[in-house]
């Protein structure tokens, strides 16, 4: 019989259940006012016959008169008639119960199979998880000390795929007829139904056809729900349904998307999540509405306003569950609509203006527009949140509104404190160079994070690309005695680097590296490359960093890869990232500064460097460093670590690598540490209504790194912070960095003097410098508060120790007079001897 004919059957008969009623209702009890025309009870009477009440229909909204989609087709959950499938579970090989369960299945024309032991049971269900899951499964529970049944019932509904499976439990009559409630457990431990032990095949037959045909019911109804979750799920709205408790049972990717939630953290309250006069329809039994929702997100202290349709579903008057749908903005859904001609006439629309008399530049307009994009999102909803506040929080909107209409959201400004620029001129300089982005035609010039000098030996017209074969000699790949000591602590924060340097004769970065990449990491099975392959690509990126600099050599890419590699160690970054993802941070980490010339960015477009002529003017070095990483590794194969790779792995990889070494560009600092806190850190509570800042403490949230996008962002981090890690290092190691780094702004300004070009950083005088109010600027305004978000988020308190540590040991120095590069060396000469001596020996020849 066809589902069509049996509604209509099922139809008939309710209609005669409620005609008999209504008869007998009216012998009983006649309508009092049946000759008003008005009255309810005439409208009863004149009722048609076959007429369906408000209580035949409780989903149908009396006021409204627009039902909710709540009534699903039949033919979505038809169920396809299937052989039947019978799985018996008896401890005993000779059960005659079993046998005549089996012989009523073959005789309905279906298939019967018999296991013994609930290991047996599990193990088919998960192999045949696909292909021939059964509809019923008979368990013996008649013998609890040979099978648990109950224990049996909750380890098959635990497995997938056994929603719809019909489980029976057979059980002796004695026990059946005991306890009135004896069934209770069985139907909590997940069976649906329980038997009375019988070898009768005709009952037999009767139970297991009205058993499979529960279970193809079952499975239909759950396809169904699967199918309407998937479409639900690829929505581009946001979609929420609650149960009758108002929790959220199901959310799709746009919800948990947008509000920063986890599928896996469970049902929760919807009002912790939702709020508005939607949620306050839905709270009263309001059938279906439409009205603005608030949504309060994890990632981001403001709630955010969107427009929801809603209804409430249930199978009886009470409701089971509440729809929530909302649009993620206005007019976002005729997005894909706008032809050639629609956008053009989004910039200016001639005859709008001759029929208008005038040009609409308003919101409304902005709105009308076919191309929309998160910052017209973001004024409309300030705009509309307006309406109605107080007057200061106006204010402060308006205020807000105007930064937003600006072109750079994370173009960094200096603070306006005027004991900074008073006092320390020299690191109100460094600051102000750092961040400075404007035409080198103008005079004032960017310079990169790490800006360096080019020796006065080389002149800033020689060219930076990659040196021939010959000039270049290769490491013998052998670690013993000290060095291979000394290799055993790389995973160590206060790691030996300057040690390794001396130990290794200046190239330290391909013995680091396949310690690290070769041993610890294994990047040669991420990247199915050989460890021979992955040493001659760290032999000749090391041989293109240039040693004659003080501090952008290989030493200072070694030490990068380490705080790399140390970052990956913590818990966080290794449960986040995949080992293709770490092998690429590990290349970066290596060959982020490669072929650096000894000056910053500005220096070379001061000096019409070829580099600067190639990418423009615009993040030269590290435009440089990336494209020389890929051309030496791509132009042999012998070196080519990529080569095994299939397309797909290769563009991530070098999407990856070229991503992160970009990263390191100093003028976007600000940019990225901005976009990390507002993405992974919130106020612990509102702002104040009269108040635009609060001192309130930043708390971690972690839910955005379910977003890819999310994660690109702890990647940039994470090298930035390496980049930059001198401060935040024990103390002998920092002073020798800030000595480096020091000394190579010192040539810079050198050679832009020689040749009369702008001075970059005129501060880095080695004359007039103070290289502690440099290094203590620099930790106050740079390092400081990356430090803390960074270390927050990987739990590694001791960076932000370090460097508060070493910024007040430079402000004691800085008291006591130290200023210039050979005061530093006389402290490093002083803290040498104070320090306890070490074991070290001469390196042997071998090394």
């Amino acid at each position: 019989m066809l589902a069509g004919e049996e509604a209509s059957i099922e139809l008939v008969q309710r209609w005669l259940q409620r005609r008999d009623s209504d008869e007998l209702e009216t012998e009983e009890n006649p309508p009092k006012e049946c000759s008003s025309s008005g009255s309810p009870g005439a409208r009863a009477g004149r009722r048609s016959s076959l007429a369906l009440t408000p209580e035949d229909e409780p989903l149908v909204d009396v006021t409204n008169r627009s039902p909710p989609p709540a009534n699903i087709p039949t033919a979505l959950i038809y169920s396809p008639p299937e052989p039947l499938e019978l799985l018996c579970v008896f401890p005993e090989r000779t059960s005659r119960v079993c046998a005549a369960a089996c012989s009523a299945v073959e005789r309905a024309g279906g298939e019967a199979r018999s296991l013994r032991c609930a290991r047996e049971t599990l193990d088919a269900l998960r192999r045949d998880n696909d292909t021939r899951v059964p509809h019923v499964i008979v368990v013996d529970a008649r013998q609890p000390q040979q099978l648990d049944a109950l224990l049996l019932a909750r380890a098959i509904r635990g497995t997938k795929n056994t929603q719809h499976v019909y489980l029976i439990a057979i059980v002796k009559k004695s026990a059946y007829l005991k306890d009135e409630f004896g069934v209770l457990a069985y139907l909590e431990a997940g069976f649906n139904r329980v038997m009375v032990e019988t070898v009768n095949t005709t009952a037999w037959c009767a139970e297991v056809l009205q058993a499979r045909s529960s279970a193809a019911c079952s499975r239909a109804q759950i396809a169904a729900t699967a199918a309407l979750a998937a479409a639900a799920d690829r929505c581009r709205d946001l979609v929420a349904i609650t149960d009758d408790q108002q929790r959220i049972l199901l959310t799709n990717k746009s919800w948990c998307r947008m509000l920063g939630w986890r599928l896996e953290e469970g049902p929760r309250p919807i009002h912790e999540a939702a709020g508005g006069e939607a949620l306050r329809l839905a709270t009263t039994g309001a059938r279906d509405w439409e009205a603005p929702v608030t949504l309060r997100r994890r990632a981001a202290p403001d709630p955010i306003m969107l427009p929801c349709r809603g209804a409430t579903i249930g199978l009886t008057k009470t409701t089971s569950h509440i729809v929530f749908v909302c649009e993620p903005s206005a007019g976002e859904g005729d997005r894909g609509r706008g032809s050639l001609h629609s956008i053009r006439r989004g910039s200016l629309d001639v005859r709008s203006v001759a029929s208008d008399g005038l040009r609409r530049t308003s919101l409304a307009k902005l709105q009308g527009l076919p191309l929309e994009a998160p910052i017209t999102k973001v004024i409309s909803l300030l705009s509309a949140a307006t309406e109605g506040a107080p007057p200061s929080t106006v204010a402060c909107i308006e205020r807000a509104v105007d930064m937003l209409r600006t072109s750079e959201l994370y173009s960094p400004q200096m603070r306006d404190e005027t004991k900074l620029r008073v006092e320390d001129p020299i690191a109100t300089d460094l600051i102000g160079a750092l961040l400075s982005r404007e035409q080198v035609n103008q005079n004032l010039v960017y310079m990169q994070g790490n800006a360096n000098v080019l020796s006065s030996r080389r002149s800033s017209n020689d060219s930076t690309v990659v040196r021939s074969q010959t000039n270049r000699t290769n490491i013998k790949h052998k670690t013993t005695g000290q060095l291979r000591e000394l290799l055993d602590t790389a995973l160590s924060w206060d790691f030996e680097i300057f040690r390794l340097e001396d130990l290794t004769r200046g190239r330290p970065l391909a013995h680091l590296g396949l310690a690290l990449m070769g041993g610890r990491f294994d990047v040669c099975a991420a990247l199915e490359c050989d460890e021979r392959t992955l040493l001659h690509w760290l032999t000749v990126i090391e041989t293109n960093y240039h040693a004659v600099n003080t501090y952008h050599n290989s030493t200072h890419a070694a030490d990068v890869l380490q705080a790399v590699a140390y970052f990956l160690e913590k818990d966080r970054l290794k449960n986040l990232l995949e080992p293709v993802e770490a092998a690429a941070a590990l290349i970066s980490a290596a060959a982020h500064d490669i072929d650096h010339p000894g000056t910053s960015s500005a220096f070379l477009c001061n000096a019409r460097h070829p580099l600067a002529i190639l990418y423009n003017d615009v993040s030269v070095l590290e435009s440089h460093h990336a494209a020389l990483t890929f051309k030496l590794t791509l132009n042999d194969d012998r070196v080519n670590i990529f080569k095994n790779l299939d397309r797909d792995t290769y563009k991530t990889v070098r999407h990856h690598v070229i991503d992160m070494i970009l990263a390191t560009e100093m003028t976007k600092h600000f940019e990225h540490l901005a976009k990390f806190v507002n993405v992974f850190y919130a106020k612990s509570s509102g702002s104040k209504e009269d108040g635009m800042h609060t001192d309130e403490p930043l708390s971690l949230d972690t839910t955005a790194l379910s977003q890819p996008e999310n994660v690109l962002l702890v990647k940039r981090m994470m090298i930035k912070c390496a980049d930059v890690s001198n401060a935040s290092r024990p103390q002998k190691f920092a002073m020798e960095w800030a000595r480096r780094i020091a000394e190579e702004y010192f040539l810079q300004t050198d050679e832009e003097k020689a040749k009369d070009l702008p001075v970059v950083m005129p501060m880095f005088d080695r004359a007039t410098c103070s290289i502690p109010r440099s290094q203590i600027g620099f930790i106050d305004y740079i390092i400081i508060d990356m430090m803390e978000a960074w270390a927050a988020f990987i739990d590694m308190p001791e960076l932000v120790n370090h460097a508060r540590s070493n910024n007040q040991h430079w402000r004691e120095l800085d008291e006591a007079g130290v200023t210039t590069l050979a005061d530093v060396k006389r402290v490093q000469r002083q803290n040498a001897i104070q320090a306890p001596p070490t074991t070290t020996a001469e390196p042997t020849t071998e090394e």
